[in-house]
């Protein structure tokens, strides 16, 4: 039997929020391997993450974030 085009309007909005909701759940898993990432790199002397550090000591967060944000710009 056809659907109605109620049903075929309410299936097709189903497949696009599905579709939106599979690429915000990889743009927020991408963001938070970058976060780990980013946290591995240094510590200070007590243990504590330093943000944004990368391997000389350097902050780079902003960079980091920037290149994340194009990556996934829409």
């Amino acid at each position: 039997m056809p659907l109605d085009p109620a049903q075929r309007h309410q299936i097709e909005q189903d497949a696009i929020t599905a579709a939106w909701e599979a690429e915000r759940l990889t743009a927020c898993d991408d963001a938070i391997a970058l976060l780990r990432e980013i946290a591995e790199l240094q510590t200070d002397d007590d243990g504590d993450v330093i943000i944004g550090a990368d391997e000389t000591g350097h902050n780079d967060l902003l960079a980091r974030i920037n290149a994340f944000l194009s990556d996934h710009a829409e």
